[in-house]
């Protein structure tokens, strides 16, 4: 196995960029956490807030980049517990854990759509997974 980074092994900034824009843009469509979903804050962002979709790739390309060992900076706009957690800026969205799942589906099907080699995508899917208790968070608080 290679010593290089998560990284520069999916492809650096470019290809990091491409994946989470094709991401993003399959989250606004999906039915179940977009446009359509049955989750209010969810429906609501997704239909009323598209000038904040451009601002939202580039947070996450930089949280992708980091924590895949890349030599950018993620700065959250709602610092959480650690400068990489999610928790603050997913509160409101009251994401569920079924959500997520749906999400992180959707994630996975962007990396193939790019060809993203079994050994990166698991990695990539890992780190995403290991922030699904901040993510959560806010929909285990009653409203």
């Amino acid at each position: 196995m290679s010593d290089a980074s998560l990284y520069d092994r999916l492809g650096g900034v470019f290809a990091i960029a491409a994946v989470v824009d094709h991401f993003s843009d399959a989250i606004i469509e999906n039915a179940a956490v977009g446009k359509l979903s049955k989750n209010p804050q969810l429906r609501e962002w997704s239909n009323d807030q598209p000038e904040r979709l451009p601002g939202l790739k580039w947070m996450r390309t930089l949280w992708v980049c980091e924590v895949s060992g890349g030599p950018y900076k993620y700065v959250g706009t709602k610092p959480g517990r650690s400068p990489l957690s999610l928790e603050e800026g997913h509160r409101q969205l009251r994401i569920t854990s079924d959500e997520f799942d749906e999400v992180a589906a959707e994630l996975a099907r962007s990396l193939d759509h790019f060809g993203v080699p079994e050994l990166e995508k698991s990695q990539v899917l890992g780190a995403f997974a290991a922030h699904k208790a901040e993510v959560i968070e806010g929909s285990l608080v009653p409203a």
